[in-house]
């Protein structure tokens, strides 16, 4: 999709819908139009699927597979697929068939040692544009049969911070990724600021973006990217677009409750960035590190000591956070030199450490709220919003309740 063009100064329609201001262009037939939903819709097929199948054939044939998780997951979509076509063709009553045969096509080809874009260069046309039509919608249950695979179950990495607390003697059900290096805190900044402002839903806003990065991407933790990994200056550019306060370095924003935080972080997905379920599963990560731990190791620590003992400290998981995204911050080049963005991350850490855990649990207990209501109540965010004003509709009765235990 372009961008709003700036000569849409006159608001014509929509020409799809004709209900509502086009924002857009179609960069196929240059019909204006207002949303992704009219861009998709029946009306405009014929460049939208285009589109899609084009953008679905250059990331085949251009990109490298990013990571092992990725590649088999594109394989075993489309080993599905051409299973099931296989088996559609086979029931189809008119006997109709292109003259090539699924199964003649794929009888000598090695599935697990094949490209993808082998793969999807035996597939007709048509199999192809009925494959792009499915994953354009992950939800649908079609999306959803071809994503199932214990295979892919197996090979999924869970981010870290789902590990399990205490080491099982037994194999795990599920693979993890390992616990990021924590950053050396002083123990000079880990100070309480009886009147400096509440910084725990900016640093929640903050979460949410690690989590999103870390599942999009797949990588937990993000630290493990190198610089010339493919992912690393995307994972940069995502936290970056979806809290800039943490990378602007003259940024006031402060984030005063949920619901604020909610409504801005919300409004800087990219369209079909993210759904309600997705954002449901953002904010119970969010949850599990804002949580503090209930058993932690108790170290006697004397007061001359430099650095602040994190390691035993119940808010352990939140300053892991920090410090992962410290080290994606870091500048390569100069090694141990920070950036603003990290003496930022760092300053958020000594405020953790500082903070009750009495704060922090009531916080914790308003992000699992949030989180259940999306989920058990299919919620959808955008109809919270009231009339493009951006404002957020808060709940009846609901108040912030930090302050309350602050």
């Amino acid at each position: 999709m372009s961008p709003p063009s700036a000569t849409f100064s006159d608001k014509s329609i929509c020409r799809l819908c004709g209900r509502q201001f086009a924002k857009y262009n179609c960069p196929t037939c240059n019909v204006a139009y207002c949303s992704l939903t009219c861009f998709r819709s029946e009306a405009h097929a014929q460049c939208s699927e285009t589109f899609y199948k084009k953008e679905v054939e250059t990331q085949i044939q251009s990109e490298p597979s990013k990571t092992l998780q990725e590649r088999m997951q594109m394989m075993e979509m489309l080993k599905k697929f051409e299973e099931e076509s296989e088996q559609d063709a086979g029931l189809d009553s008119d006997g109709e068939d292109d003259g090539e045969d699924l199964a003649r096509r794929f009888a000598d080809i090695d599935l697990d040692a094949t490209s993808v874009a082998d793969v999807w260069s035996k597939l007709t046309p048509a199999e192809q544009a009925e494959f792009v039509k499915i994953m354009e919608d992950p939800n649908s249950d079609h999306a959803r049969q071809l994503l199932a695979s214990e295979e892919l179950e197996n090979e999924r990495c869970e981010p870290w911070w789902h590990a399990p607390a205490v080491e099982s003697d037994g194999p795990l059900s599920r693979r993890y990724g390992s616990k990021p290096e924590l950053i050396p805190v002083p123990a000079v900044m880990v100070q309480p600021i009886p009147n400096g402002p509440l910084l725990h839903y900016n640093i929640c806003a903050v979460c949410i973006a690690y989590a999103f990065v870390t599942r999009r991407l797949s990588v937990s933790p993000l630290s493990s990217l190198l610089p010339e990994d493919i992912d690393f200056e995307e994972a940069k550019h995502l936290v970056s677009q979806l809290v800039p306060f943490l990378v602007d370095r003259k940024s006031t924003m402060l984030h005063p409750n949920l619901s604020s935080l909610v409504t801005d972080i919300w409004s800087r997905f990219k369209p079909g960035q993210v759904s309600s379920d997705l954002f449901a599963i953002l904010l119970k990560d969010t949850t599990h590190m804002v949580c503090p731990l209930p058993v932690t190791a108790v170290a006697l620590r004397s007061e001359s000591e430099e650095y602040f003992d994190v390691a035993s400290h119940p808010h352990l998981n939140l300053v892991l956070a920090l410090s992962d995204l410290t080290k994606l911050f870091q500048c390569p080049t100069t090694g141990a030199k920070k950036s603003h963005v990290t003496y930022k991350l760092l300053f958020y850490a000594a405020h953790i450490l500082s903070t009750p855990s009495d704060t922090l649990r009531v916080l914790a207990e308003e992000l699992a709220e949030r989180s259940a209501a999306y989920q058990t109540d299919r919620l959808e965010l955008e109809s919270e919003f009231q009339g493009g004003t951006g404002k957020y509709k808060r709940q009846e009765g609901r108040v912030p309740v930090i302050e309350e235990v602050h």
